[in-house]
């Protein structure tokens, strides 16, 4: 049942007598009819995509970047690794698949997956996933956002931390392994270095990928959930993870002087203490700084 209300006529003592129009019902009329052309229109759309092999548009968007040569023979090479590793498959059940076949949440496993490979370095991991971001935002592009760009979910759950997420991938490759897997907790959600520092085994969830710390759990992403299972090996449950030589408790001054090492090393020579992994930057969390924002996606 319509509601009766009083709009329509406001509206038009405000437009004033120049204004010549229909009534609302027939531009009612005319919105069902766009939108019944619009669902014509996508339901035709999407037919066309189920004929595109995904690895031809890979193709077009290669062939159509205004980039370097160079760069475009990188995310080339990219490409292929991820098809050669088995994280973008372009064949299913014999079938050579299509465009519409992929969907958001294809996306994220494919991302999550390219992290939590062995095989590859931190950096190779970062270029594959940069690579497939592009790729995707390209299709989202050409498809009018019918088929959904890929997001990175490290990038996203990250992007408030005064830390930014590239200024840390940087960064933690220069700490040992144990320091670095501490460095990662922090900045993927821990509420306290205190907490993380006295963090037991016993407060380890591998299976949910969760760590459970005083007021409250984290959920962490798969890829550092696997590097603290491989950490952890055959420590008891009541064991603390991190300890220094002596078996106990690491200093946080210890903390402190390895993250400054690591620093200077950087490129920007910024100074990253294990509180600013924890502190987030509500005002400077815009979509600008965004890491590809810089690359041509054309």
């Amino acid at each position: 049942m319509k509601t009766k209300t009083k709009f329509w006529q406001e509206y038009l003592n405000r437009l004033g007598e120049s204004a010549h129009l229909d009534t609302p019902g027939c531009y009612q009329e005319a919105m069902s009819e766009a939108q019944n052309h619009f669902k014509d229109a996508i339901g035709s759309f999407q037919k066309k995509l189920s004929k595109i092999p995904i690895g031809a548009e890979i193709e077009n968007w290669l062939q159509n970047l205004d980039l370097s040569e160079s760069i475009v023979s990188k995310f080339e090479t990219n490409i292929l690794q991820l098809i050669d590793l088995g994280l973008l498959k372009l064949v299913h059940n014999g079938q050579v698949r299509t465009l519409n076949t992929l969907s958001p949440e294809e996306h994220r496993t494919i991302i999550e997956r390219i992290r939590c490979t062995p095989k590859l370095t931190t950096l190779e991991k970062e270029e594959l996933v940069k690579t497939y971001i592009l790729f995707s935002q390209h299709l989202s592009q050409a498809t009018c956002r019918l088929i959904m760009q890929g997001e990175d979910p490290d990038f996203q759950r990250t992007i408030k931390k005064i830390v930014k997420y590239q200024e840390f991938i940087e960064f933690v490759q220069l700490l040992p392994e144990r320091d670095a897997l501490i460095a990662k907790l922090l900045y993927f959600g821990a509420p306290t270095m205190d907490e993380v520092l006295n963090l037991k085994v016993s407060q380890v969830d591998l299976k949910k990928n969760m760590i459970k710390f005083n007021k409250f759990s984290v959920s962490y992403p798969k890829h550092v959930m696997m590097e603290l299972k491989s950490y952890l090996n055959k420590k008891e449950k009541d064991e603390l993870i991190f300890m220094n030589l002596h078996g106990e408790r690491i200093e946080r001054t210890h903390l402190n002087n390895c993250f400054n090492r690591a620093s200077r090393k950087t490129t920007s020579n910024t100074r990253i203490t294990p509180k600013m992994l924890l502190e987030s930057d509500i005002a400077n969390s815009v979509a600008g700084s965004w890491p590809f924002a810089s690359l041509s996606i054309q």
